[in-house]
C-alpha cells in the first residue's frame, strides 16, 4: 500500500465525516429559517434547499458551456435526476420514511416534477423531424417552467413563529441562520467533490474500469449532497423537507440547469446523449409519480426505484 493510496483514503473518509457534519448544520438552519419566515418544509426544501445542493450541476453546466463540452453536463444533469430518484428517494423508501407521507403541496409538486420531465421530449421530437422546435425555444421553456415553480411555492406558507418582538434581533438572527445555511452547504459541496476525487483515485489504484470513474461517478457526486441532506432531515422528522428537496433539486436540474445549457450552446448540445438517458429519467419519475399519488411510496416501490438505477448502470454505456 502506497502513501499515495493511503492519503485518498483518508481523505474520503475525511470527507465523508465533514459531508455528514454539514448536513446536519444545514438542516438545522433550515429549521431555523423556517421558523423565522413561515415557509412551510416542503417550500424550504423546494425553493431554497434544492437550488443551493443543485449548485454542482449548475457549475458543471457553465464550465461546460465555456469548454464547449455541454454533452458532459447534459450527461452528468439527467444522471442527477436518475440517481435522486432511483438511489435517494429509494433508500428512503425502504427505510419506510415515504409510506404516509402526501400531502396536497407534495403532490401538487410531484405532478409537476413529471409534467417538466416531459418538456426535454420536444428535443427528441426536433431531432426526429416530426416537428422542427429550437433547442433555444425548448430553453426558454424549461427556465419559465423553473420561474414559475419557485414563485408557486414560496406562496405555500405557514404561520410564523414569534422569536422576539424586536425586529432588529430577528433581522439579526435571520442573517445569521443564512450565513450558517450558505456555510454548511459550501463545506457539503466541496466535501463532495473531495469524496468524487478521492474516490476515482482510489478506484484508479484497485485498477476499477475508467467507466466507472467518468461520468456516472460524477452523477453520483452532485448528487452527494442531496443524499447527505436527505438522509439527516428524515432522521430529524423533516420528511416533507427531504422530499422537497428532492423534487426540487430534479426541477432545477431539469428546468434551470438543461435550459441554461440549451440558450447558451444550442448548436452543440449533442441530442443522442439525452436519447440515451431520458428514458431511465421517464422511467424512475413515473414509479414515483404513480405511487406517491397513491398516498405513498412503499418499502417496495422502494426495492424498485433502487432497481432501476442498477440497471441504468449497467445498461447505460
Amino acid at each position: 500500500m502506497t502513501i499515495e493510496f493511503l492519503v485518498q483514503i483518508i481523505v474520503f473518509v475525511s470527507s465523508l465525516a465533514a459531508l455528514a457534519f454539514a448536513g446536519y448544520f444545514a438542516i438545522r438552519a433550515i429549521e431555523k429559517l423556517i421558523e423565522i419566515t413561515g415557509l412551510s418544509e416542503v417550500s424550504a426544501g423546494f425553493a431554497i434547499l434544492a437550488v443551493l445542493t443543485s449548485t454542482p450541476e449548475i457549475a458543471v453546466a457553465l464550465f461546460s458551456i465555456l469548454e464547449g463540452t455541454p454533452g458532459v453536463s447534459i450527461g452528468n444533469v439527467l444522471g442527477s435526476n436518475v440517481f435522486n430518484i432511483g438511489v435517494v428517494l429509494g433508500v428512503l423508501a425502504l427505510l419506510g420514511y415515504l409510506q404516509a407521507c402526501c400531502t396536497k403541496p407534495m403532490l401538487e409538486l410531484t405532478d409537476a416534477l413529471f409534467l417538466t420531465a416531459l418538456i426535454p421530449l420536444l428535443l427528441v421530437i426536433s431531432y426526429f423531424h416530426i416537428i422542427d422546435i429550437p433547442s433555444q425555444i425548448v430553453g426558454i421553456i424549461l427556465l419559465v417552467a423553473f420561474v414559475g415553480n419557485i414563485y408557486f411555492m414560496l406562496k405555500k406558507r405557514t404561520p410564523p413563529v414569534k422569536l422576539d418582538n424586536d425586529k432588529k434581533a430577528i433581522k439579526g438572527k435571520l442573517v445569521r441562520v443564512i450565513a450558517t445555511l450558505v456555510a454548511s452547504v459550501a463545506v457539503l459541496l466541496v466535501a463532495a467533490d473531495l469524496v468524487v476525487d478521492s474516490g476515482g483515485n482510489i478506484a484508479l489504484f484497485l485498477g476499477a474500469p475508467p467507466i466507472l470513474i467518468g461520468a456516472k461517478i460524477i452523477a453520483i457526486g452532485t448528487s452527494l449532497p442531496e443524499l447527505t441532506l436527505d438522509l439527516t432531515a428524515v432522521r430529524r422528522g423533516r420528511v416533507q423537507l427531504a422530499i422537497g428537496d428532492i423534487i426540487g433539486s430534479n426541477l432545477t436540474n431539469i428546468t434551470l440547469v438543461l435550459g441554461l445549457m440549451l440558450i447558451g450552446a444550442p448548436f452543440a448540445v449533442d441530442i443522442t446523449v439525452l436519447i440515451e438517458i431520458l428514458p431511465f429519467l421517464l422511467v424512475t419519475t413515473i414509479i414515483f409519480w404513480r405511487f406517491f399519488s397513491r398516498g405513498g411510496v412503499t418499502k417496495y416501490a422502494g426495492v424498485i426505484l433502487l432497481l432501476s438505477y442498477v440497471l441504468f448502470q449497467v445498461l447505460l454505456t
